[in-house]
């Protein structure tokens, strides 16, 4: 079964994500602009894109894998970390030549050193795609508890994580240590890799509920109360964290330090804000008869490419200057534009000379796909079969 709803909400996600950008570039904040909901759903948008990711790994991904393609599905997977590591290089190519930048930062950003403004989320994609053939291989072998144990292992130990000093030594190393761990340094927009595992793993247990409960879409729907007094256990446990620490989610400050500073609260509300997403345009979805032809359904399908235009955008018409005065009309048109470029783009891949046969259509598509598949799959097949082997052997051994 295709869940509409999930592809529905990775859509609204990745748009709300490029406007989140384009306001930020034009110094448009939400305090004194009235618009302080609007912004609270901009920044819910990140963690419900990572949770919504995770339940396509459970159930497209960890199906296949299930299914005895473990060797294709990890090299898809790894395929796909590369191509987003490929289109993260190029946002930060575009950021270096536009900003003014040297080639030393450039190569600071392609080994995971740099900070950048709208693009970080691509380099926690490709980071997180590959440590994804092994939450797959967990949860096909052995299930999802070991998983959930160890994120609300790193959970737990946010008192002890948070007081890591950050690497030092090197160019970028307090960037790098934000970025896998989190720590002291919170001048990098989290979540660090270990604590952002946190949502994926979430997305994979609503994958699992939706595989225990076949041709449901909704997660609330039932039968039984033990999903939904979950979700309710988790609002409350997020309304106690609140109160307990003080912290006012309506203030876009107070977000963004939970964020950076990978708070368990932050983790919380992502997960919350996921399944209100699904369940919210899951309704919308059925209620408007929205099927998988619709247009609405694009931008989840090259939420990849989409980040990557819309960052280059940002980025070439010089949306970082802290010091401008806020300016929404640009920060409409680049939204619009931005979201135009990956409309454009779908419809280009998807179209007539794009999946013809002529010489340039071809090349088109081994640069786009094939080439890295391709790499991927000379790199990684005789690791994968020599892998293969040892399960086999091991497999064998034990039963004699």
């Amino acid at each position: 079964m295709r869940y509409l709803g999930i592809d529905l909400a990775r859509s609204l996600a990745m748009i709300l994500v490029i406007i989140a950008h384009a306001l930020m570039g034009a110094n448009v904040e939400a305090e004194g602009s009235g618009l302080g909901a609007l912004f609270l759903l901009f920044s819910l948008s990140p963690p419900v894109f990572f949770c919504l990711f995770g339940c396509m790994l459970q159930l497209v991904y960890a199906r296949q894998y299930a299914d005895g393609a473990e060797a294709e599905t990890t090299q898809k997977l790894l395929t796909r970390a590369v191509q987003c590591w490929i289109l993260y290089m190029l946002t930060c190519a575009v950021m270096c030549v536009a900003s003014g930048l040297p080639a030393s930062y450039f190569v600071r950003c392609a080994l995971l050193l740099g900070d950048t403004p709208y693009t970080d989320i691509l380099k926690f994609d490709a980071a997180m795609l590959l440590f994804c053939p092994i939450l797959v291989a967990v949860s096909v072998r052995v299930g999802l508890w070991p998983l959930v144990a160890a994120c609300l292992a790193v959970q737990l130990s946010y008192p002890i994580i948070s007081s890591l000093p950050p690497l030092s030594g090197f160019p970028g190393s307090s960037t790098l240590s934000a970025f896998l761990y989190g720590g002291r340094y919170i001048g990098h927009t989290g979540p660090s890799v270990i604590h952002g595992i946190g949502f994926v793993v979430f997305g994979m247990l609503m994958g699992r509920v939706w595989q225990l409960r076949p041709g449901r879409e909704f997660l609330l729907s039932g039968p039984g109360w033990t999903v939904r007094i979950a979700f309710l256990g988790m609002v409350a446990g997020a309304a106690v964290l609140c109160m307990w620490t003080g912290i006012d989610l309506t203030q876009a400050s107070e977000r963004i330090l939970i964020r950076n500073s990978n708070h368990p609260l932050y983790l919380l509300a992502g997960c919350i804000s996921a399944v209100v997403f699904i369940e919210v345009l899951s309704t919308l979805r059925k209620a408007c008869n929205i099927g998988p032809e619709s247009f609405l359904l694009v931008f989840g399908k090259t939420s990849l490419f989409a980040f990557c235009f819309g960052s280059m955008l940002l980025y070439a018409v010089r949306l970082d200057d802290r010091e401008a005065p806020a300016d929404p009309t640009l920060a409409i048109w680049s939204s619009i534009t931005a979201i135009s470029l990956c409309v454009l783009y779908y419809y280009f891949r998807e179209g007539k000379w794009a999946q013809s046969n002529t010489p340039w259509a071809r090349t088109y598509r081994w640069i786009a796909d094939d080439s890295v598949a391709q790499a991927v799959r000379f790199i990684s097949s005789p690791m994968l079969a020599r892998r293969r082997q040892e399960v086999d052997l091991t497999r064998v051994t034990g039963i004699v």
